[in-house]
């Protein structure tokens, strides 16, 4: 029994030594944090939700006028977060290497160092996209109420992928 006993200690010390050795290894799989693009998703996903509590009943063509700056706006600080947070470089190493490999051999396209976009940024691209759409849309004709919860909850999606990749990369 103390034979048994002594043996599993010696694989318990074993795995935790394994286990800090792997965790002591420091490969990056994704750009760096970027205060300013995470601070700046916070405080444009407020301005929009503003803007979406304000559409929520409906809007008319007629008040537009009274929106289309804050609309501009947010759609501005929006396509310069998604250049910000995209400009950042992705990582190129060994384990990005054993990804694109394994990639290629399930006929996925590999990831491309020149074309790799960070998550966040696709949202970011999306959120604005969706805010010009709904822009052109209320310029037009107006929102209706279920519109603007359509929109409302895609731009929740978006924005949640966004913030929660940037929060990510703090750690």
């Amino acid at each position: 029994m103390f034979v048994a006993l002594a043996k599993w200690s010696y694989l318990r010390v074993l795995l935790v030594a394994a286990l800090l050795s792997i965790t002591g290894c420091a490969t990056q799989l994704a750009p760096p944090y970027d205060k300013n693009v995470a601070e700046g998703l916070t405080t444009v996903n407020t301005e929009a939700m503003t803007l979406m509590a304000v559409a929520s009943q409906g809007t008319d063509k007629s008040t537009f006028a009274s929106r289309e700056e804050k609309y501009n706006a947010l759609i501005g600080k929006l396509d310069a977060l998604a250049l910000s947070a995209g400009a950042r470089p992705m990582p190129k190493n060994k384990v990005t290497d054993a990804i694109n490999k394994l990639l290629e051999k399930r006929g996925g396209k590999p990831i491309d160092e020149d074309d790799a976009t960070p998550p966040s940024a696709h949202s970011i691209k999306r959120i604005a996209e969706t805010l010009t759409k709904m822009r052109d849309t209320d310029k037009k004709q107006g929102v209706t109420a279920y519109e603007a919860q359509a929109i409302k909850g895609q731009l929740v999606i978006y924005f949640d992928q966004a913030i929660t990749y940037e929060n990510f990369l703090q750690r």
